[in-house]
């Protein structure tokens, strides 16, 4: 009788222990849902070269996202410091040619956004992140690497080493 009871334990312990994963599983899933941007995951492709060399493909957490966000605020607060001195450098030193942007400041708002999560040679979790302020109207760029050339801030991409936290080689594109 104690032996019936025993198992029965802990098969109802079990069971709940299950229900726990599996309730933590559809918050995560419904956090990365409610992001406040539009983004996409995508799986690595080696004929991608340009953006990794020797990479294997990986996954995203709703953590790592949070994270990513983090390291995304400091790169935008750098760039654009750097970007509003050099403004003020160019104005003082042109004044009859005064600049009132230099089309290079970045936001992180009313973007789209496509990861691209991999592991390199050295074991370290790197994403690389590409950011469009306009997908042409087309849902294409949820489903294979969305490229455009110029554009100026419109278009930007990033790489993230979660290992390390920090970004490195932020690319932004020209303006013809």
């Amino acid at each position: 009788m104690k032996n019936t009871i025993f198992i029965f334990l802990i098969l109802i312990l079990s069971c709940d222990q299950n229900k726990k994963t599996q309730k933590t599983e559809i918050n995560e899933k419904s956090e990365l849902n409610s992001q406040e941007f539009d983004y996409v995951i995508l799986d690595y492709q080696p004929k991608w070269y340009w953006i990794f060399k020797d990479a294997q493909q990986s996954e995203l957490t709703q953590s790592e996202l949070n994270e990513i966000e983090e390291i995304l605020k400091v790169m935008i607060k750098e760039n654009n410091d750097i970007q509003k001195k050099r403004l003020a450098e160019h104005n003082k030193t042109y004044p009859e040619h005064p600049w009132t942007e230099t089309r290079y400041e970045l936001k992180l708002e009313g973007y789209k956004r496509q990861y691209v999560p991999i592991i390199n040679k050295n074991g370290q979790k790197i994403v690389w992140i590409n950011f469009l302020c306009d997908d042409f109207g087309t849902d294409d760029w949820k489903n294979q690497l969305f490229e455009v050339e110029d554009g100026g801030n419109c278009y930007y991409n990033v790489k993230i080493n979660l290992n390390r936290k920090e970004y490195y080689e932020l690319g932004i594109n020209g303006s013809a």
